[in-house]
């Protein structure tokens, strides 16, 4: 029985291996990174439309209140989470920090 090691190949099939996970990490990581940046940029882009349409309707609660006389629309809660369909649908589910 030997006491070398393994063969040449088998470590050259090793560290090839081995860089390939490291780079499958780095591209995961990647990946992570541009996720987070895009479901970012989707909360904030939502609570700029739900904070703009908030008296007229949106197409999330429906435009009643072009119905109704002026003066008598409501003010928008700022825990309207129910309202956040794009940004509550992430893959991730990670709650998103708003303003």
């Amino acid at each position: 029985m030997s006491t070398q090691g393994p063969p040449a190949d088998a470590k050259t099939a090793q560290a090839a291996a081995l860089h390939e996970i490291e780079a499958a990490q780095r591209r995961k990581r990647a990946l992570e990174m541009s996720l987070a940046n895009i479901e970012a940029q989707i909360a904030a882009t939502e609570a700029v439309y739900l904070d703009e349409t908030h008296t007229t309707g949106n197409v999330l609660k429906g435009f009643e209140s072009y119905l109704k006389p002026p003066g008598t629309h409501h003010r928008r809660r700022a825990d309207a989470e129910e309202e956040r369909l794009f940004s509550g649908s992430s893959v991730k589910l990670q709650p998103v920090e708003h303003r």
